[in-house]
């Protein structure tokens, strides 16, 4: 009768689990036992204060409340509720602070070093920076030179171009009057050609003509 009751005592106050930690109070020693009660066997019976332990479930008897809980190792038993807290112990919460403090520590070291590293970094970079800006300068003079020798070039091309349609006028102009003067040069000669026909023609009719006058006086004189 006394098991029965016990199991439905067990049955009424169960509660589901929990997803969440419990420490061990300060200096403390709590037993890990069996079961729920002083008669249980003992697990382990050194649990010292700040032994993180995982919650299973918390169980509400007539005379005490029990935890079953399960310890890093992979143990699983009962302790007594009031020996639990749910926030770390202060020797836990020292030894965090400790560890977060050397982490801080390492952190603000590598910073430093980093920043010695960056300062030197940034040096470097500002003295490339400066040189980038006289490369700049050089190159813009350079370019404004370039345009400027661009722009004599595009302007002697353009007056290289007026001078070629002017000569090429020029040069017809030209051929036009050397047309003219052969046409006139041929003009002449036809005109002395046709001179000197004449002048040669009119010497034949006088060498035919003259004779036969002097023939005629000469028969008009015998007469």
């Amino acid at each position: 009768m006394k098991k029965i009751t016990l199991l439905l005592t067990l049955l009424m106050y169960a509660t589901s689990s929990y997803a969440e930690y419990r420490w061990i109070k300060d200096t403390l020693y709590v037993p890990l036992r069996s079961g729920m009660g002083n008669s249980f066997r003992i697990l382990d019976k050194g649990l010292i204060s700040g032994t993180r332990l995982d919650l299973i479930e918390i169980v509400e008897s007539e005379r005490d409340t029990w935890a079953r809980v399960k310890t890093d190792d992979g143990i699983e038993g009962w302790v007594r509720a009031q020996y639990l807290i749910d926030t770390p112990t202060a020797a836990q919460k020292l030894i965090s602070a400790n560890r977060k403090i050397k982490k801080l520590e390492q952190q603000n070291s590598d910073l430093q070093n980093n920043l010695g590293s960056n300062q030197s970094t940034s040096k470097q970079l500002q003295k490339d920076l400066k040189n980038a800006e006289t490369e700049v300068a050089r190159l813009s003079k350079e370019l404004k030179e370039l345009k400027q020798i661009s722009a004599d070039s595009i302007a002697l091309y353009t007056n290289h171009q007026k001078l070629m349609e002017t000569h090429q006028l020029v040069q017809t102009e030209l051929d036009v009057v050397k047309t003219d003067n052969d046409r006139l040069r041929n003009n002449n000669d036809h005109q002395f050609f046709l001179s000197g026909a004449g002048a040669v023609l009119l010497g034949v009719i006088l060498a035919l003509v003259v004779p036969r006058l002097r023939s005629k006086k000469r028969y008009s004189e015998w007469g």
